[in-house]
């Protein structure tokens, strides 16, 4: 994201949700039932309204053979003193990727984006037996759920001090792991010294903006994953607690 932008990649671009109309799905099988990009967005937005819940912004990348559909929504929702709710979306119908939901947060400072670590509103494939509305609308309220937990764990990141000796260790650990692609780790390390810990404190979330502040450089296609398993990393999911 880039001035509050999703930054494409060499074979997606970035489109609206008029232009999502236009891409073309392919048949059903027996086993395989795709769902056309257009469906999904209106349908969710649907669900989420019945939940008084209003997307304030949309963005969406779209792989240019029209198969896959990435996305972000700001929601008019759980406003915190950070930022406002968020969703990330990806699916594709070419039976490389089920529909794909995640809890958020878009961060209104840095204008970056948290997401829980596991995909915890939605991952279901596209079997024939789905019924797009009822998947949605559950996922809607294990969204509204897991997000009350996002918040939660960002408080608790709040109060985690760390010097600049764990500092540097956590962030030679995330790069370690391949959580974030090297070229970044000189990035990273300016946002948090030079920038972020002077003017918010040293804890260990003002060390996670760091990371997702830089990896808006990132293409839509590796940052969500890639913020994803940061979530995991500094304890963001069900099945991971915070690093020490």
């Amino acid at each position: 994201m880039q001035n509050g932008q999703l930054l494409s990649h060499i074979d997606t671009d970035l489109v609206t949700r008029e232009q999502l109309a236009l891409v073309e799905t392919p048949d059903a099988t027996r086993s395989f039932k795709p769902v056309p990009h257009i469906e999904l967005i209106n349908t969710l937005d649907e669900v989420l309204g019945l939940n008084q819940i209003a997307i304030r912004k949309e963005q969406f990348a779209l792989r240019r053979d029209g198969s896959t559909l990435f996305g972000v929504l700001q929601l008019a929702y759980a406003a915190t003193e950070d930022g406002v709710a968020a969703l990330g979306l990806r699916t594709s119908n070419n039976k490389t990727m089920s529909i794909q939901l995640c809890a958020g947060l878009s961060v209104f400072v840095c204008d970056n984006l948290v997401f829980r670590g596991d995909l915890i509103a939605l991952n279901r494939k596209h079997t024939s037996g789905l019924v797009l509305r009822t998947e949605l609308s559950n996922a809607v309220l294990r969204f509204q759920e897991h997000f009350g937990r996002l918040a939660r764990e960002i408080d608790v990141l709040k109060t985690q001090e760390v010097t600049d000796t764990q500092a540097k260790a956590i962030m030679h650990d995330v790069f370690a792991r391949g959580v974030f692609p090297i070229r970044l780790f000189r990035e990273v390390s300016q946002a948090y010294f030079g920038t972020l810990a002077q003017g918010a404190g040293c804890t260990r979330w003002v060390l996670h903006n760091a990371f997702t502040v830089v990896a808006r450089e990132m293409p839509i296609t590796t940052r969500m994953p890639a913020i994803q398993e940061l979530g995991r990393y500094f304890g963001m999911s069900n099945d991971a607690s915070p690093v020490a």
